[in-house]
């Protein structure tokens, strides 16, 4: 399955290359015979179709037929070659046959420790679980990382996922907008009138919970980067009223991740949403993940050779921008583990 920032790409790009709308079902029947009919909902746009059509074709394993399909239909635009390569390209190899048990994600990403997310992703990915987790923990300890193991494993169970940053305090119909565009099912909002901004946001869930009954595709939305500071009025309601459809009429279809997430959900939603706290790693947890790659991949090195190494990376202190000695941040260690990573793997493969 692609990222979504290359679908997001694939997207735009065959938004622009494509002048006519009606050129539209031919090509994409020319793909998968009747994929059109079968995906695409009465009344459509261009932008809507499209958006359903990579969803579909990167959901159902075609991905890789359209992309070929674009390059012989149109090889100037280099866009398309690329994205092709980025498919092609060898996917990292596994490091334990329990995708649940992973250590090394796409892209080369270590991911340590975390057994309790690992745990509750079992739960809320599985058909009778709970439908939405919250995560929390304190700042530097890894909570926004966890995105790309719930990706990992949300994707390997046939969900499409997509995550909403929350950082610019969007209002209740901005947000609702961005989730449908995602959906690929754009609509007409209705604006706020003379009722509370709750029971507005509450109407913009409801269009939002249509949208996804109508696409009937298993789908996980991950709200992340919450500031301290509040959101605007109704924002939080529409997220509310979201994880309570997750957890009622749209069970099959969707789950709610909510990450520092500073609210509280329904009382039903609420008792029975899963929880994880995100901890800070320590030096066995590196230890333990570079061995299990180090095993996975048939390196021939030592615990002591590996732990020595995460010893003297340990030591290291930086000035922060007060001009203070203080220990490495999260994402320093996770740096030193992919340039490990590399380094073992250039050293130790013939």
């Amino acid at each position: 399955m692609l990222v979504e920032s290359t679908k997001n790409v694939l997207v735009k790009m065959m938004g622009n290359v494509f002048q006519l709308s009606s050129d539209l079902q031919p090509f994409f029947d020319g793909v998968r015979f009747n994929a059109w009919n079968r995906i695409v909902l009465q009344p459509w746009t261009a932008a809507n179709a499209i958006v359903l059509m990579v969803q579909a074709a990167d959901g159902e394993n075609w991905i890789r037929d359209l992309v070929v399909a674009l390059v012989a239909k149109f090889p100037a635009k280099i866009e398309f070659t690329t994205i092709l390569a980025v498919i092609d390209r060898p996917a990292v190899s596994t490091t334990n046959s329990d995708p649940f048990q992973e250590v090394l994600l796409d892209a080369g990403r270590p991911f340590v420790n975390r057994k309790t997310l690992r745990r509750q992703l079992l739960d809320l990915t599985s058909n009778f679980g709970s439908s939405v987790l919250r995560i929390d923990g304190e700042p530097k300890t890894g909570k926004t990382y966890s995105y790309y193991f719930i990706s990992h494993i949300a994707r390997g169970k046939g969900n499409v996922v997509n995550k909403f940053d929350m950082d610019g305090l969007p209002e209740p119909d901005s947000l609702a907008e961005a989730i449908l565009d995602r959906i690929g099912a754009s609509r007409p909002l209705p604006l706020i009138g003379a009722e509370s901004a709750q029971k507005w946001a509450e109407k913009l869930a409801s269009i939002v919970a249509s949208a996804v009954s109508e696409k009937q595709t298993p789908r996980l939305l991950i709200f992340d980067e919450f500031k301290d500071a509040p959101l605007p009025a109704g924002t939080a309601s529409l997220i509310i009223r979201l994880a309570k459809y997750a957890d009622e009429e749209l069970r099959g279809f969707l789950r709610v991740v909510l990450v520092r997430f500073g609210d509280r959900l329904s009382t039903e939603v609420e008792d029975a949403a899963l929880r994880d706290e995100a901890l800070p790693f320590t030096s066995t947890d590196i230890l333990a993940a570079l061995m299990q790659i180090s095993a996975a991949r048939g390196w021939s090195v030592t615990e002591n050779a590996v732990q020595s190494r995460i010893n003297e990376h340990l030591q290291i202190q930086r000035v922060n921008e007060h001009g203070q000695m203080e220990q490495l941040a999260l994402k320093d260690h996770f740096t030193f583990m992919r340039e490990l990573v590399r380094e073992l793997e250039r050293h130790t493969t013939p």
